[in-house]
């Protein structure tokens, strides 16, 4: 029998992949979600940033446009680039991800990275705070682990 740890939420801003080759996988469409600057919808993600070989899980991403265009994908991988869109007057422009799913070489990448993971090659990026295992946690605090 196999445990997993908990997974730990990934602050991933669109700013940090722009330009970047990702595969979206939406998980979830929340209407309404309650936030600091009031109710918004939003989509939780798992993002696979094919460019720098990194998975961010458990992502929320509120940006209108991204939301619009993964609501109708939940329980499907999406395979684009983060860019901007074209700003409407007095506005900033909106985060997109353009279509790559019809790019061969984009694919290739976006299949071969996806295949590293299924085989365990690939590791997830940092948790929060940088913590990627429970031992770097425990010293941190000031514990030590007991060995099993």
């Amino acid at each position: 029998m196999e445990f997993q740890a908990p997974a730990a939420g990934s602050v991933l801003k669109p700013a940090e992949v722009e330009g970047h080759l990702l595969v979206v996988e939406p998980t979830e469409y929340i209407t309404s979600m309650v936030t600091q600057m009031g109710d918004s919808d939003a989509v939780r993600c798992t993002v696979h940033d094919i460019t720098d070989q990194t998975t961010h899980e458990e992502v929320l991403w509120f940006s209108t446009v991204l939301v619009g265009s993964l609501r109708s994908r939940v329980g499907t991988m999406v395979l684009g680039l983060m860019s901007k869109g074209v700003a409407k007057p007095g506005q900033t422009a909106p985060w997109i991800l353009q279509d790559a799913s019809t790019s061969p070489e984009a694919v290739a990448k976006a299949k071969a990275y996806m295949d590293g993971r299924a085989s365990g090659a690939v590791a997830a990026a940092p948790a929060v705070g940088g913590l990627n295992d429970l031992q770097t946690a425990l010293g941190m605090v000031g514990a030590t682990p007991v060995p099993f």
